[in-house]
């Protein structure tokens, strides 16, 4: 996975987007990505096979992410 190596900056209750990309390119619909805080118990962004999984997703994430 490649992503910026500098901090983004985002203004409160504005949109930002995270960008990130796989090297070598591949396509990823079948892969899962979880996007935690500091642990896994804290899933900002979960998905897998093709689909957002929102079981275990932050209560104060949920509607405010996409991949």
């Amino acid at each position: 996975v490649v992503a910026p190596d500098h901090p983004l900056r985002a203004a409160v209750g504005r949109y930002i987007m995270l960008p990130c990309h796989l090297s070598p390119g591949v396509d990823a619909r079948t892969f899962e990505v979880r996007w935690i805080r500091h642990r896994v118990s804290e899933t900002v962004h979960h998905y897998r096979n093709g689909e957002d999984l929102s079981g275990d997703q932050m209560e104060e994430y949920v509607g405010r992410t996409a991949l």
